[in-house]
């Protein structure tokens, strides 16, 4: 069984000092590159979700270990049902929840902060291949929103979230604070600090 098999020469590595990362292979990002170049796509990333039962903290939890600030929310059959960010947890939608309910924390659930489908709005994958990295910005700036979900219908005509953009993958990448994408006060000032650096 094992004739066909062969020891493979292993390499010291004493004169290796560093890393290689995805970023690395990528061209130099900027607001004029496509859109789809900083969408998290769900073909090749597998979404981080989460059943609307779970109780808020533990949902904040789950969102630290998988280094996401969002999570989609999934019903009893396993079904989308809407999103739930750190900030929904963190802000003041579950004490409001507590207050209006006469409930302690930990009774309040993924279901009752979370914004549910029929109130988000998204982009199509065709829209997005036809949009820039600074369509995203301003989508987002206006929005006031920090992520955008993509949703795509070309496999079996049916209608799945295909991926996410969220405002600090494209901070990171284009290397802004991502406070400022929020706070200037016109989409020139965003474009100069992109390509000048500095704050607003």
């Amino acid at each position: 069984m094992f004739q066909t098999f062969r020891h493979i020469r292993l390499q010291e590595i004493s004169d290796v000092n560093h890393l290689l990362s995805p970023e690395q292979l990528q061209n130099p990002i900027s607001l004029n590159s496509p859109a789809i170049d900083v969408m998290t796509d769900f073909l090749k990333v597998a979404p981080v979700s989460i059943s609307q039962e779970t109780q808020v903290d533990e949902a904040l939890e789950w969102m630290k270990s998988q280094h996401v600030r969002l999570l989609f929310a999934t019903g009893a059959d396993s079904l989308f049902s809407g999103v739930v960010t750190a900030r929904d947890i963190m802000g003041s939608s579950v004490m409001s929840y507590m207050q209006t309910h006469g409930l302690p924390r930990e009774y309040v659930l993924v279901k009752h902060v979370m914004i549910a489908k029929e109130q988000l709005l998204a982009l199509t994958y065709e829209q997005l291949k036809h949009a820039q990295i600074g369509d995203m910005m301003l989508t987002l700036k206006d929005s006031g929103e920090q992520h955008i979900v993509v949703i795509d219908e070309s496999l079996a005509q049916v209608k799945r979230i295909r991926g996410i953009i969220s405002a600090s993958d494209l901070s990171r990448k284009l290397k802004v604070g991502f406070e400022i994408m929020y706070e200037a006060k016109s989409f020139a000032e965003i474009e100069r600090v992109v390509t000048h650096g500095g704050g607003i």
